[in-house]
């Protein structure tokens, strides 16, 4: 069974001249299924095309009513998200659980960053509290506007540069400021292989082996009981990427049972079964691509035992 991890579809009514089309096109999405192999597509909300100037409880409502019917009208072929705010209101965390509880959707989405406010913003922690009590798994996408959005005026860079660099910062600074240590339980999936996560391990850490020098810099709040390279092998990551080089540093760097397949597909338009190809060439054993490709993700979805 393969399923796709990483996709994005939205409710008609959200419709965009601007937009690429194949978000609202769930027969196009079927299609390329077949195609490919795939059986099942998880899909969100990245709050990339949601409508302009929306208020953000209109928004998680919308979201999560079409999650929930297009995941009831195509069983085992579409599976949709929460979609939420990590720094919500109480509306917004009752919209979540809503969605989970009521509506049996069985994972949530919220973006890395809002208005330059990152994850581990205290005013996020009701938010992963309500997480960790619904017992799903977090998966985390970046925004339109991320780090160093100023210097990104030129090829797309905010989507090619700015959005794995976002999940980057966010997901480093909720493990440093104690995160994992405070929900230890979190099951978190980053987008675009984690960003440059799984290139870090050894420099954060020297960080963190350093922090005591000042003549580095200041370090702030030591709340870590462990090496920072064991919180990130608490991450999962998906393997969007286009590139299997990336997704073999991951699953070395993460352990090949915390890599999900995906593929941003929709909306972005390359065929799927090329991003199922970047999987299949993988150096590693044929059980270990069988893994990768729906084996954890139907494990962390609560698709099989």
């Amino acid at each position: 069974m393969i399923i796709d991890c990483h996709s994005h579809l939205v409710p008609q009514s959200w419709h965009n001249p601007k937009s690429p089309p194949a978000i609202f096109d769930i027969p196009r999405l079927l299609k390329e299924q077949d195609e490919a192999g795939v059986n099942l597509t998880v899909f969100g909300n990245n709050w990339i095309r949601t409508p302009q100037g929306a208020n953000a409880l209109d928004v998680v409502k919308q979201f999560n009513v079409f999650a929930a019917e297009a995941t009831n009208k195509h069983p085992g072929r579409l599976l949709g998200l929460a979609s939420s705010v990590a720094f919500g209101d109480d509306g917004i965390l009752k919209e979540t659980e809503r969605a989970v509880r009521e509506y049996g959707l069985k994972g949530i989405m919220v973006a890395s960053s809002v208005e330059g406010e990152y994850l581990d913003s205290p005013r996020a922690t009701p938010f992963f509290d309500l997480v960790t009590k619904l017992n799903v798994p977090l998966f985390v996408h970046p925004p339109r506007i991320t780090i160093g959005n100023e210097k990104m005026e030129i090829f797309r860079l905010p989507e090619l540069l700015g959005r794995p660099f976002d999940t980057t910062l966010s997901l480093t600074r909720f493990i440093l400021t104690g995160g994992l240590e405070k929900f230890p339980n979190l099951k978190i999936v980053a987008a675009h292989v984690g960003g440059a996560l799984p290139l870090l391990p050894g420099r954060i850490g020297m960080g963190y082996e350093m922090r005591k020098d000042m003549s580095f810099g200041p370090w702030e709040s030591d709340v870590l009981t462990k090496h920072p390279a064991e919180y990130i092998k608490q991450l999962y990551m998906d393997t969007v990427s286009l590139h299997t080089p990336a997704v073999l540093c991951t699953a070395q760097t993460i352990g090949v049972d915390h890599v999900v397949f995906g593929s941003d597909y929709p909306p972005v338009p390359m065929p799927l079964k090329r991003s199922v190809k970047v999987v299949q060439d993988l150096e590693l054993p044929e059980e270990d691509k069988k893994k990768i490709l729906g084996g954890n993700a139907a494990k962390l979805l609560g698709l099989s035992g």
